[in-house]
């Protein structure tokens, strides 16, 4: 099954829609996102996917990390000062 998904791609300006099947990884994911955004964006050296707030196994599969069609997702540079930054954002209620 197809799954369209929102897809946001750190240093980007805009989120972007991506279809991909739900027996794609989330490698694969990943891919498409950096591809859907070479025009403006650089090929970061590893990068992670994101979705509420986890970071997803890259080996497992659309449906069974359960992504939804149009859930979001964001795709991030795997660097351990840029994750270091991520995580540490909070959540607005103080933490």
């Amino acid at each position: 099954m197809l799954v369209p998904l929102y897809g946001f791609v750190k240093g980007d300006s805009m989120g972007v829609v991506v279809l991909v099947h739900d027996t794609h990884t989330v490698r694969e994911l990943g891919e498409r996102l950096i591809r859907a955004v070479l025009v403006r964006v650089r090929r970061p050296p590893a990068t992670a996917v994101w979705w509420r707030g986890q970071v997803l196994d890259p080996s497992a599969t659309v449906a069974q990390v359960g992504l939804q069609p149009l859930d979001r997702v964001e795709l991030i540079p795997e660097a351990p000062v840029a994750r270091e930054a991520w995580e540490s954002r909070g959540t607005g209620d103080g933490s």
